[in-house]
């Protein structure tokens, strides 16, 4: 098995990064994302600052939700 992670990114206004019904709407949407797929989770899902190249506008954060998921290996053996 392997293990995999995924993560969505939202930019949002400032003060949504301690708003504690976004953090669960956005931790949700990821894990129902990766339930649908498949995937079994493995780690907690994290909410934290994304730091990129870009900075976002004044008043903006970029939150990125990651999280950790097992994936099947698959052996297809020699064609």
């Amino acid at each position: 098995m392997t293990r995999s992670t995924y993560w969505i990114e939202s930019l949002v206004p400032a003060w949504l990064y301690h708003d504690g019904g976004y953090r669960a709407a956005l931790t949700r949407h990821l894990r129902d994302r990766l339930e649908l797929q498949g995937y079994e989770i493995v780690t907690p899902i994290r909410i934290r600052t994304a730091e990129g190249d870009v900075p976002p506008p004044v008043g903006m954060l970029m939150l990125r939700a990651e999280t950790q998921v097992e994936e099947f290996d698959v052996d297809m053996g020699e064609a």
